[in-house]
């Protein structure tokens, strides 16, 4: 349930046309999830999990990072009371 709410917050706050999930448990027993989301004009080769070799791909430092933490509380407040 959270991570669709998730995908739905980027979905709705970051211009991204698409989310996909991966569940990792390797190793050590426990739930590892990426939620990783698409923005328009990604590349087909950098989709999932390559898009961090995608040399293009939006990347932000500590001020960007927190724009988005902000953008998606906000959301979760709004749709998630």
């Amino acid at each position: 349930m959270y991570t669709s709410r998730v995908a739905k917050a980027l979905l709705n706050t970051e211009d991204m046309e698409h989310i996909v999930t991966f569940v990792i448990g390797d190793g050590v027993p426990h739930v590892h999830i990426h939620i990783i989301g698409r923005y328009p004009g990604a590349p087909r080769a950098y989709w999932g999990t390559k898009v961090d070799e995608w040399p293009q791909a939006p990347r932000g430092k500590e001020p960007e990072i927190a724009l988005v933490s902000d953008r998606l509380r906000t959301f979760f407040r709004e749709h998630y009371p």
